[in-house]
């Protein structure tokens, strides 16, 4: 079993009479219907649509917490309060909280083979689809940090393709191209959102071209790391990385890829391929 500390990851609180109805009117997912103990995937995109951020949004009472990249959580809460306006809302980041993520040593890989839109949690222990137990508490209540489990953990959601959105691959893709239709970040029949039409179009019209690939190389990656094709033309970009292995964005036509050295990096899963070809 590992376990440790994601700093990865910030903690913000949205509170007020009115948290669940403006988060639901600027997320991708239907946070007025979310259960009290539960947690959902959701994507924050600008008006084009690109993801700015994405999160898990866990319902505690009366109040939201939004586990998203540390790097992104304070430009994501000062766009938001741009549009509280009149709204009975309170966004804050918490500092003395934090997010861990636990997995069992022999844990397989699960690929998302329909949308989770709602996850069970327990006092801030959510169950996630791909087998993992992420928690959001107080920092003097989560386990110390470990590196080797944390790149336990990276590997496990880059393997089983749930990627994270950080400040170095902001606003480079739409929902889909990060595989959210297929786990669950996105709810097709919710109301409007900033960005829902054009993932609404990009979703029946077929006109998404690019999807999470599994890559791996023989050198250390990063994310936000430009990829081409063997010609040196542009062919996509690291969303994260973990030593060696990564989970890209890469055309679908792309059939041979290169790091930003020029080095050609081996696909592990196309995840393009297990579902809609959009």
């Amino acid at each position: 079993m590992t376990h440790t500390q994601l700093p990865f990851f910030a903690v913000v609180r949205v509170s007020g009479a009115d948290c669940r109805d403006f988060l639901h009117r600027q997320l991708s997912n239907d946070i007025n219907n979310l259960p009290d103990q539960h947690a959902c995937y959701a994507t924050y995109n600008t008006p084009k649509g690109r993801v700015i951020a994405n999160m898990l949004a866990y319902r505690q009472g009366d109040e939201i917490l939004l586990a998203l990249a540390a790097d992104m959580a304070e430009s994501v809460v000062k766009r938001l309060k741009m549009f509280v306006l009149r709204s009975q809302v309170q966004l804050e980041i918490l500092t003395d909280w934090g997010a861990a993520g636990q997995l069992h040593a022999d844990a397989p890989i699960v690929f998302a083979d329909a949308p989770a839109l709602v996850l069970s949690a327990t006092q801030g222990q959510i169950a996630l689809p791909h087998g993992g137990t992420f928690t959001l508490a107080p920092l003097t209540e989560l386990p110390p940090y470990d590196a080797a489990a944390e790149a336990v953990w990276n590997t496990h959601e880059i393997r089983c393709g749930y990627p994270w959105i950080a400040a170095a691959t902001a606003e480079s893709c739409v929902a889909q191209m990060l595989n959210q239709h297929t786990i669950g970040g996105v709810h097709f029949r919710k109301g409007c959102y900033p960005g829902q039409e054009i993932i609404a179009r990009a979703q029946y019209r077929g006109q998404v071209k690019r999807g999470l690939a599994v890559l791996t190389g023989t050198s250390p990656l990063t994310a936000g790391d430009k990829l081409t094709d063997p010609a040196g033309a542009e062919a996509g970009i690291v969303i994260n990385a973990q030593d060696n292995i990564a989970l890209a964005v890469i055309k679908y036509a792309a059939n041979e890829i290169c790091d930003s050295t020029g080095a050609a990096l081996a696909f592990e899963q196309r995840f393009f391929d297990l579902g809609e070809s959009e």
